[in-house]
């Protein structure tokens, strides 16, 4: 993921027309700045309370690691990756929806991690610059809010437990925070890339 996303003229067919005509242009905006601007605009504190929504960060979630499954579950803050549509336990169907999210991580635990294996302060240096600039395909910058430090995910690492698992009554106190419209065109966007790469140059005919 470089600088710029696609051409604005391209850009404009994929914005949501849902948005009031102020939202729209303020969206454009933060688009044309990228990625000078990612810091706490990225974020919303102003949506529903007892709605779950695609990109909200949680502050506990069940975390096992399957390879070290010995060392049991742990409640960790994680951010839901699901469609807000297909999370909704409203929407009746044969068998229940299961809500992917992988965990968020604190960006200095990540450096150390990676000092403790021995990279190199250069190479770290590199590799956090292309993370704060959303240029890694499999990791997306978190920047700080009121509620979190700098941090990451993975969209490698992803889990799932049943939708009704997360009490909407009381998502008011378990939620992080919300992406705003910016940043939850920046995670649709790194989904898209990550999983859906069609430069993959692979000729798959039958």
């Amino acid at each position: 993921m470089g600088y710029v996303m696609i051409p604005e003229d391209d850009l404009k067919r994929y914005l949501p027309k849902y948005l009031s005509a102020e939202n729209y242009e303020m969206l454009l905006q933060e688009l044309r700045a990228f990625p000078d601007n990612i810091d706490d605009r990225m974020y919303t504190f102003s949506l529903e309370q007892n709605i779950l929504f695609q990109g909200d960060g949680l502050k506990e979630l069940p975390f096992v690691d399957i390879v070290n499954f010995g060392k049991g579950v742990k409640n960790i803050p994680c951010l839901v990756l699901s469609n807000t549509c297909d999370m909704d336990i409203a929407n009746k169907r044969l068998f229940p929806a299961a809500m992917m999210y992988t965990p968020i991580v604190n960006l200095e635990r990540h450096i150390q991690v990676l000092r403790d294996k021995g990279v190199t302060d250069d190479a770290i240096k590199n590799h956090i610059s292309d993370i704060k600039k959303q240029k890694s395909t499999q990791i997306m910058f978190l920047p700080k809010n009121k509620n979190i430090e700098d941090s990451i995910i993975f969209l490698d690492r992803i889990l799932h437990i049943d939708c009704r698992s997360v009490n909407r009554d009381t998502l008011k106190e378990q939620r992080l925070f919300s992406l705003s419209d910016y940043g939850f065109y920046l995670l649709i966007f790194k989904l898209s890339v990550h999983f859906s790469r069609i430069q993959e140059k692979v000729d798959r005919r039958a």
